[in-house]
């Protein structure tokens, strides 16, 4: 049977030499070879080149034969070379260089190339021109793939399914303290804490399940014994059939790093151990103290009434200043109060507060005030803020109250406005006041920091301190402008909501 079959393709192929000829055979081969392949003459002009020739560089026969092939390299200096070296009858072997292509783009190609000669004759040059573009692009990513790895400051090192290091960069070398020549080779448990050994058989049979491991947090020991604590990457490397064969790993070193979450959290649970001992404090002062404070009171009131210029100016003047005292402590206790509660926060607001409505309840707090001070309030329309209501009302009543209390001999006049900045709302309230020295301008938002005496103006001092409060909680500022008997201008600020 093979017999016959190769007695057959014999005739065949006679018939086929017969028909067309052992020359014009190898001519209609190498026109329709997919290597590309043309001649060029000494001076460079293009003779011949076959199909492949034509589409690799994107020209028909009419375009390309004829041309000089200087006009399609990119590089002068490379091709005058290899026509140089041809002239001198030099053989070229893989000499890389840059065509353009008739559409601009530009192909790396592979030149292997010779003379024929005859009878000591340049006759043309015999080219054959492989496009090694996908090559370099590949090998071109590769190094800098490799040069991305070497330079990491993470660790990367890859491992077989058996956990054997197969490669080692800098950045591992420098944070385990290991030369690749030392470590290349060994188990990856070489690594592992004593306390995470036992994990390392898990993780290697989570790769062969072709499970990626992402950001995992464990602890991992260094040439010198260190225990670093460390967050792992570990991906499943496969080869060309999709089998996987290893594993790269990405350690970066966190210890600093968890060093401080901890810190932190230590601080957040001292920070929280205080606020509720601040809390406790709270309740002490507005509950337990306020009660001897509220009999002292009660009791200097009653000796007041009863025993009033029936002992003597000395004794009334001293039973007036317990009741006053008394009163005082009371109310310093309630701003006190109301300072620590400022501090310790609580949920941030989740809803706008219609500021124009809180300045309504706040004048309703301060109609007996307003009244018998003769003031009066003006306004512009107010905005919707992010803000606890009662925290904007506290501060609408801080500061109209001090504008109504710090008053000039004519009836106040207080005008309340908004407007709206770049990222915030500026509320001012202004008043015909007595106003305030340049140089008290940033002492007044102290605690306990007061300009008059109780005898002149009474308060505690801790009004404006709780304003200042209240405004830095909700990220906002709070400061005055005034002139001595020119009235004072509070402003404060509250963040605007973006949508």
């Amino acid at each position: 049977m093979r017999l016959s079959e190769n007695r057959e393709a014999s005739s065949a192929l006679t018939a086929h030499y017969d028909l067309l000829g052992p020359e014009e055979e190898l001519t209609d081969f190498i026109e329709k070879v997919a290597i590309p392949l043309h001649w060029v003459a000494e001076d460079g002009t293009i003779l011949w080149a076959n199909a492949a020739e034509l589409e690799l560089l994107g020209y028909t026969r009419e375009e390309y034969i004829g041309r000089n092939i200087r006009d399609f390299h990119v590089d002068a200096a490379v091709i005058e070379d290899i026509l140089q070296r041809l002239s001198n009858d030099d053989s070229l072997s893989a000499f890389e260089a840059r065509l353009r292509r008739k559409d601009g783009s530009i192909r790396d190609v592979s030149i292997s190339s010779n003379v024929l000669r005859t009878g000591g004759k340049f006759v043309h040059t015999r080219c054959v021109t492989v496009d090694i573009t996908e090559k370099k692009n590949a090998s071109e990513l590769q190094e800098r793939m490799a040069a991305i790895v070497e330079s990491s400051d993470d660790a990367i090192l890859s491992k077989d399914l058996n956990g054997i290091i197969q490669s080692w960069n800098r950045g591992a070398e420098r944070i385990f303290g290991y030369k690749a020549d030392e470590i290349v080779g060994k188990h990856i448990s070489t690594l592992a804490a004593p306390d995470a050994v036992d994990e390392i058989p898990n993780i290697l049979d989570r790769l062969r399940r072709g499970e990626r491991v992402d950001h995992y947090q464990t602890r991992r020991m260094t040439k010198d014994g260190r225990i670093l604590t460390v967050s792992l990457t570990v991906s499943p490397i496969r080869d060309s059939s999709g089998v996987i064969v290893g594993a790269s790993k990405v350690a970066r070193d966190i210890t600093e790093r968890h060093q401080h979450e901890r810190a932190i959290c230590e601080a957040n649970a001292a920070l929280t151990r205080a606020n509720s001992d601040l809390q406790q404090f709270v309740y002490s002062a507005s509950h337990d103290l306020q009660e001897p404070l509220r009999m002292i009171a009660a009791f200097s009131g009653m000796l007041k009434k009863k025993f009033e210029g029936k002992l003597g100016p000395e004794a009334d003047q001293y039973i007036e200043l317990t009741l006053e005292g008394a009163l005082r402590m009371e109310q310093l206790l309630k701003d006190l109060r109301s300072f620590a509660q400022i501090s310790i926060g609580g949920e941030e607001p989740v809803e706008d507060v219609d500021a124009g409505a809180t300045l309504d309840k706040t004048m309703d707090n301060l109609a007996v005030l307003i009244r018998d001070s003769g003031a009066r309030i003006t306004r512009t329309t107010l905005p919707h803020v992010r803000i606890h209501k009662f925290q904007l009302e506290q501060l609408f009543q801080n500061l109209i109250g001090n504008s109504i209390r710090y008053r000039s001999s004519a009836p106040p006049r207080i005008h309340v406005a908004a407007e709206l900045g770049d990222k915030e709302w500026v509320f001012s309230v202004a008043d015909n006041g007595i106003g305030i020295e340049t140089q008290f301008k940033e002492q007044i938002f102290g605690m306990f920091k007061r300009l008059h005496s109780t005898a002149e103006y009474p308060g505690t001092g801790m009004g404006l301190a709780i304003c200042q409060r209240i405004v830095d909680r909700v990220g906002g500022r709070i400061w005055v402008e005034s002139e001595p008997g020119q009235g004072s201008k509070f402003f404060f600020t509250v963040p605007r909501q973006q949508n």
